[in-house]
């Protein structure tokens, strides 16, 4: 399941580039108003969330070294899950105000509608960058590596990480599979709680298994979904 929220603040707002983190903490704390219980068992998994989010998708904008200033102060945010548990309970959160908070930026809820999942999957372009890594031995040992899609180790660890969370969602062998092909990337470099992440901004075509590629549309492709990375939108 996947819903649109239309977001007001006021014009001429500046949004920081690195705003993950902030619409990460205001999605928990919707839910958490919500179903308190439910948002301490969510916080509790260890490994997969199945949630994902878009960056804000700022139409009117100006870009400057600061952040993304709005010219109208109108902003897009995409939230996607297969578990409806979780849907429900974030936008029951956001009804008992209309508000959300990103930062020191306080988003009215201007509408919020569910969006229908497609019925074909070919083209997939990224609102939010997809982040992947690796194991790579150094001379102090082991350490993390990001990945893009310049290294061949980035196509075998998207496809192996979504059918691990196929699995652990479903609680059963995944058989399935799929392929894809990077049109265009870009790479990018995103600052979390002060770790940066190396990233990339994808438009790329997909083809193979229709179940297991419209997982990965509603809980997002890569790792780290839940502090939102891998949302992508079907453009063709």
């Amino acid at each position: 399941m996947r819903i649109e929220l239309e977001l007001q603040t006021d014009k001429f707002t500046t949004i920081p580039y690195n705003h993950q983190y902030y619409l990460a903490s205001a999605i928990y704390k919707k839910i958490h108003s919500a179903n308190p219980e439910y948002a301490k068992r969510l916080h509790s998994y260890q490994k997969f969330k199945f949630f994902t989010f878009s960056l804000l998708q700022i139409k009117r904008r100006v870009i400057k070294k600061e952040g993304i200033e709005t010219i109208d102060g109108k902003a897009y945010l995409y939230i996607s899950s297969p578990k409806t548990e979780f849907i429900e309970n974030f936008v029951e959160g956001l009804l008992e105000d209309g508000e959300l908070r990103v930062g020191n930026t306080e988003f009215l809820i201007r509408k919020a509608k569910v969006l229908p999942i497609p019925k074909r999957f070919n083209v997939l372009k990224t609102l939010s960058p997809i982040y992947l890594k690796t194991m790579i031995e150094t001379e102090e040992g082991l350490k993390n590596y990001d990945l893009l899609p310049n290294n061949s180790k980035f196509y075998e660890n998207l496809k192996n990480n979504l059918k691990k969370k196929y699995e652990a969602f479903y609680n059963e062998k995944c058989d399935m599979d799929f392929e894809f092909e990077v049109l265009k990337f870009r790479p990018k470099r995103m600052n979390i709680k002060g770790i940066y992440c190396r990233c990339s901004e994808m438009v790329f075509k997909v083809w193979g298994d229709y179940d297991l590629i419209k997982f990965g549309y509603e809980c997002g492709f890569g790792e780290k979904n839940s502090m939102g990375f891998g949302m992508v939108v079907n453009i063709e």
